[in-house]
């Protein structure tokens, strides 16, 4: 459940369309077993600071372990860099409820991006970058 000004700088004229099934990257506010958890898009500084309803791009389940290891950290990690190698624009929202969304400037970045995640989670460092060179050549190729 979100309030209806859950949002930086909404009131209740000026507040996001949020359709039933619309992704937002969001906080869980409180959760309890018998009550709807509550979810909030503004920080207790009253800012975003990146949490918003996401527009386009592409959700992918990913296992709790793999959203943990996306999480990370300040630092790349192994995982993410050959995306970040390869492509230049693309934005990644992970949620620790095992969900990814992908955007990115071009639809087949997108899929190579989600197929590559799909996939990198138990390979080894040195085989990330062969994995996603071989899955761009095949997207590529195919359409």
């Amino acid at each position: 459940m979100m309030s209806s000004v859950a949002f930086e700088g909404a009131t209740q004229r000026n507040k996001p369309d949020l359709k039933i099934g619309s992704l937002v990257y969001a906080k869980v506010v409180a959760a309890n077993k018998d009550v709807e958890p509550e979810l909030s898009c503004v920080h207790k500084n009253g800012k975003a600071n990146g949490l918003q309803p996401l527009d386009g791009g592409y959700l992918i389940p990913c296992s709790l372990g793999l959203s943990r290891k996306l999480l990370g950290g300040s630092k790349p990690l192994p995982i993410t860099e050959p995306l970040f190698k390869h492509f230049k624009l693309f934005e990644l929202c992970v949620g620790m409820n095992g969900r990814v969304w992908i955007n990115s400037d071009n639809t087949k970045h997108t899929l190579c991006i989600a197929l590559y995640i799909s996939k990198c989670e138990f390979l080894p460092e040195k085989e990330l970058m062969p994995l996603l060179k071989d899955i761009v050549k095949r997207v590529e190729s195919s359409v």
